[in-house]
């Protein structure tokens, strides 16, 4: 009884060192996300302001073509 409650508290014990060593990684790729997120975020600003210059050039080709 004894030998098999001392076995799981091994196993007990390798799970917990596996559950830490994921969670490590885990924070590392969360690290990795903020960066990526950031990134994702001056991206969508700079579609943004892509899409309001179009619009604008749109707007302008068609003043002049109603001007000839």
């Amino acid at each position: 009884m004894a030998q098999a409650t001392i076995k799981n508290q091994l196993k007990i014990m390798a799970n917990q060192r596996t559950i830490v060593g994921n969670q490590k990684t885990i924070l590392r790729n969360q690290e990795s996300l903020k960066l990526l997120l950031g990134n994702q975020v001056k991206i969508i600003r700079n579609q943004q302001a892509i899409i309001k210059n179009q619009k604008k050039i749109i707007a302008a080709t068609r003043r002049r073509g109603r001007a000839r």
